[in-house]
């Protein structure tokens, strides 16, 4: 007996609303697995990079973000390290401190994983026009708020 409930798919209902939501994340988590394999990296590793995109940030920024300990942090910097995909620099507000940053070999590399995805995305965008790719967009950050919502109920 199937206990799971019967959803219709379709895009003004709720259940399609979240099929298309799972297909989103399956296939952005399938980007990133060939990203992490070309790479040669972890996938916490991977999910550290992505977090330096908007500039550095602490190690401890890192281990609450990626739900890890500060020692795991350490290795993991130590390894993205060893491929010079990051470096360590003291903190601007505190010499005591450091900041991680991404290298131009990180950077370089990720563009030539993601650029035919940016692409193609932003092909599709100009498909829509503008208005409706601003409210796609939309769409897109108010689902992101969600996740993020509920992923913080614990």
């Amino acid at each position: 007996m199937n206990d799971r409930p019967e959803y219709q798919q379709g895009p003004q209902d709720e259940a399609g609303m979240v099929a298309a939501c799972r297909d989103l994340h399956a296939s952005i988590d399938a980007l990133d697995e060939r990203a992490a394999k070309v790479l040669g990296v972890s996938r916490n590793d991977l999910r550290c990079l992505h977090l330096l995109e908007r500039g550095p940030v602490s190690p401890t920024h890192i281990a609450v973000a990626i739900g890890l300990t500060k020692g795991s942090v350490t290795v993991l910097l130590d390894r993205l390290e060893k491929k010079e995909l990051v470096r360590r620099l003291p903190s601007p507000g505190d010499g005591r401190a450091v900041v991680v940053e991404a290298t131009r070999r990180a950077w370089v590399t990720l563009a030539e994983i993601y650029r035919p995805f940016g692409t193609a995305l932003v092909s599709l965008s100009s498909a829509y026009g503008m208005q409706r790719a601003s409210i796609v967009t939309a769409a897109l950050q108010d689902i992101a708020r969600l996740c993020r919502e509920e992923a913080s109920r614990g």
